[in-house]
């Protein structure tokens, strides 16, 4: 007879966790966390509360009506229009080198800046992740920027309910989390991506791209882990999100909503989101629950369509440093790759420079250049740490299957 840790690594999906199960039978919805959150990185949360099948209906269409559009109208709400890295961004261009090609849109709550942009004499994060949304044109999109901020709303109550569930599953007092998270004045980034499929490439480049996704790792196919959050959110309407998991593999994620006919070669979850740890978490519980290498990956895009998804990040204030739940400021130093004394707000920061250059080039050169190597370091140490945790879990994993 199997035990269940035994069923549970020979399955090579990524867990689900049931929301429900949070008061019908919290034992399990505990131990299901715990699982998910330390063996993976990654999970899917069933009948995730305000994203419902419904719901995430609605949201795809009105997120495609909005990539659909006329390139000129989208360019009204181009990201470079403000300094604070909010708006659309035009696909990366196919013939770079890169496996993805993709546009999106960037968005947060609607916030006064805190100061000037370039008040020098103020932290840079106040400077650049506190300000407006850009949006397009109202009355050609007259659905989209109310849906975004409903989106907007929904994640962030998940986010701020779920982190404190994942805290509690961690044996540590949710008010550790409160001081952290304030839910009143929030620091987050928030996306719409739009990934478009092989058929972006030139012919002649098609198969370059796809020996590139049959390497474990190569670098011109986006394989990140989330460093700043302490949890994503995602939703998705095709498939193509990659997790490395279980014994070092890469394996599929599945798709929260299906908005065009057809089969696709994994499942379809309605109501769910899919949820993975940042490198904030894992530091906060000394690597008891580990970020995740992920990508994704152009080629499991089906031929002739094109993938919507909605990632959410959760950050942590970014003043101070981040002291382990349950340790002193002694103890800074922990399983994440994170050393005390971090500028986190300049690495967050640094993080949307490196990401839209477009924007960087146009009010943040000088910044960028000043802390870009620091947050090179930082970002490596924290990956290098989410790949030692990945090989931990692996050897795990090989133990229970023999």
């Amino acid at each position: 007879m199997t035990t269940v840790s035994e069923n549970r690594a020979s399955n090579l999906e990524l867990p689900e966790v049931d929301w429900l199960d949070r008061k019908l039978n919290p034992d399990k919805f505990f131990d299901d966390l715990s699982y998910a959150l330390s063996e993976f990185g990654f999970m899917v949360l069933t009948n995730a509360p305000g994203l419902s099948d419904e719901f995430q209906q609605h949201a795809f269409r009105e997120v495609r009506g909005f990539f659909d559009a006329p390139i000129d109208l989208k360019k009204t709400a181009h990201i470079s229009n403000t300094p604070y890295f909010r708006g659309y961004s035009l696909p990366t261009p196919a013939d770079r080198g890169f496996g993805q090609v993709i546009e999106a849109f960037q968005y947060g709550f609607e916030q006064e800046p805190l100061c000037d942009y370039d008040d020098k004499t103020k932290p840079i994060h106040h400077r650049l992740f506190r300000g407006p949304n850009t949006w397009p044109d109202g009355n050609s999109l007259p659905g989209f920027r109310p849906l975004i901020n409903d989106l907007n709303d929904r994640y962030h109550r998940l986010t701020h309910e779920l982190g404190e569930a994942i805290v509690e599953s961690l044996g540590e007092d949710v008010m550790a989390f409160r001081e952290y998270f304030d839910f009143e004045n929030p620091d987050l980034a928030a996306s719409l991506n739009h990934n478009y499929g092989l058929q972006a490439f030139a012919e002649e480049n098609r198969e370059n791209v796809r020996k590139e996704y049959k390497k474990f790792a190569s670098e011109k196919v986006g394989a990140h882990i989330d460093g700043p959050p302490f949890i994503a959110l995602l939703i998705n309407d095709r498939p193509g999100l990659q997790v490395v998991a279980a014994e070092g593999q890469w394996i599929d994620a599945p798709v929260t909503c299906r908005t065009a006919p057809g089969n696709y070669h994994v499942p379809v979850i309605p109501g769910s989101v899919i949820v993975n740890t940042g490198g904030t978490l894992m530091h906060l519980s000394e690597g008891r629950y580990s970020a995740t290498l992920h990508r994704v990956n152009t080629t499991l895009i089906p031929e002739g369509e094109t993938r919507v998804s909605m990632p959410y990040f959760l950050l942590p204030k970014m003043e101070g440093d981040l002291v382990p739940f349950g340790k002193s400021e002694a103890d800074l130093v922990g399983a994440a790759g994170y050393e005390s004394g971090r500028d986190r707000g300049a690495n967050a920061s640094v993080n949307r420079m490196g990401t839209f250059p477009q924007v960087t080039r146009r009010w943040w050169v000088e910044e960028y250049e000043e802390l870009r190597q620091k947050q090179r370091d930082e970002v490596e140490a924290e990956t290098q740490a989410a790949f030692k945790l990945a090989k931990e879990r692996g050897e795990r994993f090989k133990k229970q299957l023999n």
